[in-house]
């Protein structure tokens, strides 16, 4: 029976697990519904055309490159090859694998604390943060979630060797290292933490201590064979040995301390919203959430003071410290050595810092268990875990809406105005019409955005299953005086700096251009009368292409009258010829038409008028 109601309980805590790793995946999409990618630009765009250009072999092993990254390559490449042309799809696999991420987390802070609201209170702040940014909203956010994911693994299979003597972790833990180390060449820095584990497991075996720095040394050999250095590139093109100062690194440190805390310690454009533009009560809940955490501190020093007591040493509990301050330090400074700090580098930081709250709840646990089993001690006074969980719970209560007003204003971090601005193109050109863009000429009025000649090249092709987008252009102007007349083959847009995007124009333009009052139509079939206002070019000459699809008997004649003038009169001599007008240059002119031929047997007759010809108006 004890059998049984064990197996039942198993189930019954396996199916609260489900749920709630459902309803984490639920926080995710919910908390990120204002990210999405309909467009690609700059770097993503960069990746995309090399997988659209590139065979495998030379998109994971790139020459030339500054980056040793074929670990990070290959998964990409995976997630083009399912993606392909459907971008839409990025941000929906970004919060899958980031919420999955979140579900590894409750599992280990659980493990950590021995309690699922510990495990929920760590995972949903993790999904919450606005650090998440990167992860979620571009297709490089693969990039950073697999880094994290492999920082993460080594740290759980180093925990579980420290802890439970597993041979095989400590060999886990090494090959997510490795992978890292080609990942993102940040994660370097944690190769420490397998010597720091060595120390406080005081383990003795030379082949343990030669494993990580043999794997290290073979990083470094792929390194200079792949790429030809050892010195991993900074951000923003830079080198790092160009650019470190010590006094840079501490400030870097402080700054991701700040963040940590809920401090937006940054300009606007790497936060989107500086903490001196905070507004005053999002302060205060920074302010607050902070003492709540300071106050969690002294519960668990002074439930610790006794541990000693009951089997726990001082030694294992400054070991857990010293193990995940360790994963943190070294997260905290690969960031601060580049020229900046981001908010997707801080994200590692905040995460280990969590596993090290849900770690000293779990030691303070222990304490409560045994002295709970002292008879002597009950005596006395008694502890509970409700106060710290109501603590840690009130901490949740408050650091929420701070980091949902943080998410609020992550729109004016450097990388979301230009994917506005692309979203939008994407928007109202393949998302307005399609497959129907391919061929055509798009004429952009404005080149504020300063759109780079590989993006005008490349961004439609993305749209496309075969890569190609033939025959599609771009082509930016000043005005809509400098193009002719809007033709079927060509689409017209405008920049929006105010909302970062674009306008389609293509029929405002056109009707512009070319208005009809009368007897001419869009497919360019005009009557035997017509009336219309057109608008010139820089020449003022108007040219109108004619096609006549019937027998021509030789007295055909057409009449033009131009702004009430004098009627012109000009024979049809062919079934396809040209007749040239002269007006004034960049002015509406007034043309009215008169025909005495009309096609025969024609099938339709749309106005008052029967059909007379076709005509193409052509300005410059």
């Amino acid at each position: 029976m004890s059998i049984i109601r064990e197996s039942e309980t198993r189930i019954r805590e396996l199916q609260t697990d489900l749920l709630l790793a459902a309803a984490l995946f639920a926080w995710t999409f919910f908390v990120n519904r204002g990210f999405r990618i309909s467009g690609l630009y700059m770097d993503d765009l960069y990746m995309w055309s090399c997988w659209g250009e590139q065979s495998f072999l030379e998109y994971v092993f790139p020459l030339n490159s500054t980056r040793c990254r074929f670990v990070y390559w290959m998964a990409a490449w995976a997630e083009l090859a399912l993606v392909k042309n459907h971008l839409g799809w990025i941000v929906p696999i970004n919060l899958l694998l980031n919420a999955a991420l979140g579900v590894f987390l409750y599992g280990f802070a659980r493990k950590l604390s021995k309690s699922r609201v510990v495990g929920i209170w760590a995972a949903l702040l993790f999904l919450s943060s606005p650090f998440a940014y990167y992860q979620v909203g571009q297709l490089l956010g693969l990039m950073e979630t697999m880094g994290l994911c492999f920082a993460l693994a080594q740290c759980w299979f180093l925990y579980r060797y420290r802890k439970e003597r597993q041979g095989h972790s400590f060999y886990l833990a090494l090959l997510f290292y490795f992978l890292n180390c080609f990942t993102h060449e940040r994660y370097m820095v944690l190769l420490p933490m397998f010597f720091c584990c060595f120390l406080l497991k005081r383990e003795r075996r030379w082949q343990r201590w030669l494993s990580p720095l043999v794997t290290f040394l073979a990083v470094m050999g792929l390194r200079v064979l792949m790429i030809g250095t050892l010195s991993p590139a900074g951000t923003g093109g830079t080198q790092v040995t160009d650019t470190f100062t010590k006094r840079g690194a501490l400030m870097n440190l402080l700054s991701e301390l700040l963040y940590c805390m809920g401090v937006n310690a940054g300009p606007e454009h790497l936060n989107g919203l500086p903490w001196e533009l905070t507004p005053f009560p999002v302060k205060l809940l920074v302010l607050f959430a902070n003492l709540l955490m300071l106050l969690f501190l002294a519960m668990a020093v002074f439930d610790l003071r006794h541990m000693k007591r009951y089997g726990i040493s001082a030694g294992a509990l400054l070991g857990d410290l010293v193990f995940f301050l360790g994963f943190a330090l070294g997260c905290a400074a690969a960031a601060a050595v580049t020229i900046r700090v981001e908010l997707r580098w801080v994200y590692a930081v905040y995460t280990f810092l969590l596993l090290l709250a849900a770690m000293l709840f779990g030691v303070r646990r222990r304490v409560r268990l045994k002295r709970d089993a002292d008879p002597e001690a009950q005596q006395r006074y008694s502890i509970s875990d409700h106060l710290p969980l109501l603590v840690l719970c009130a901490f949740l209560l408050l650091m929420l809406p701070v980091q949902l007003c943080y998410r609020n204003h992550a729109g004016k971090i450097y990388l979301f105005p230009n994917q506005a601005r692309y979203n939008s193109l994407a928007d109202v050109s393949y998302g307005k019409y399609g497959d129907a863009i391919f061929g055509k000429e798009i004429i952009i009025i404005g080149n504020s955005y300063e759109m780079s000649e590989f993006t005008a090249e490349t961004f439609f092709k993305t749209f496309d299953p075969a890569r190609r987008a033939a025959g599609t252009t771009v082509r930016h102007v000043d005005s809509a005086l400098d193009f002719g007349q809007v033709t079927d083959s060509m689409l017209v847009y405008m920049e929006d700096p105010a909302h970062d995007g674009f306008l389609d124009a293509t029929e405002l333009v056109r009707s512009m251009k070319l208005s009809a009052e009368y007897g001419y139509y869009r497919d360019g079939w005009m009557d035997e009368r017509a009336k219309l206002t057109l608008l010139t070019g820089g020449s003022g000459e108007i040219v109108l292409q004619l096609m006549y699809p019937g027998n021509l008997r030789g007295d055909e004649r057409i009449f033009v009258q131009q702004d009430g003038g004098e009627v012109q009169e000009y024979p049809l001599e062919a079934n396809v010829s040209e007749l040239r007008l002269a007006a004034p240059p960049r002015q509406l002119v007034t043309l009215s038409f008169s025909q005495n031929f009309y096609v025969e047997n024609a099938a339709e007759q749309r106005g008052e008028d029967r059909l007379s010809m076709i005509v193409s108006f052509v300005t410059d």
